[in-house]
């Protein structure tokens, strides 16, 4: 039987046996039980369950995996941030009017960088700083339907300093493959940012 009902467009095909047995979303077990919880309050069970370790796993992804693909504007963004990052730490950790710093040699200027605090502090930062490079240069080629061991030719002494040239020009300036190619996830955001 056909009815029509209050607040829907067009003739319901339920039959009268179903009517009023239907589930809303308010109703569900989830939202009754997270109702039940302590003291009454109600802690709503939203589709996107975001979470603050949520917003921390996505972050570090974003900056340290390896997975994927990203676009152009997602690269720069990223790495012009490292840089500035890096430079400011620089400059605000490391003490460059400690006196005879300028004429240190390599090994005594290393000692004394790890031996402070602020230079372990930097250094960590620093290798933070490599493993977001590499992460970003690896789905860049990945957006470019290239695999990142590519970048393992940056390790060959004379050719790898040409092929940083390169690989800086085609990772920061071209496209990327359009549409899906063989590196993309469910969380590639590639097209939303080239």
């Amino acid at each position: 039987m056909q009815r029509k009902e209050f607040g829907r467009r067009g003739l319901s095909q339920e039959n009268p046996s179903q009517r009023g047995k239907r589930q809303s979303h308010y109703s569900s077990g989830r939202m009754t039980a997270s109702y039940a919880q302590a003291g009454g309050a109600l802690a709503l069970d939203d589709a996107d369950s975001f979470s603050l370790w949520t917003a921390f796993s996505t972050t570090l992804a974003l900056l340290f995996s390896f997975q994927g693909r990203i676009g152009r504007m997602e690269y720069w963004s990223i790495g012009i941030a490292r840089c500035v990052l890096l430079l400011a730490l620089f400059f605000a950790l490391i003490d460059t009017t400690q006196p005879g710093l300028a004429e240190m040699d390599e090994a005594a200027l290393a000692i004394a960088l790890f031996t402070s605090t602020s230079g372990l502090v930097y250094t960590a930062l620093f290798i933070a700083g490599i493993v977001n490079y590499w992460s970003l240069e690896a789905r860049r080629c990945h957006d470019r339907d290239v695999s990142g061991l590519v970048l393992l030719l940056l390790f060959v002494p004379i050719f790898g300093t040409f092929y940083a040239l390169y690989l800086f020009i085609m990772n920061g300036f071209f496209p990327g493959t359009p549409g899906t190619n063989r590196f993309d996830t469910a969380q590639g955001l590639a097209p939303v940012f080239d």
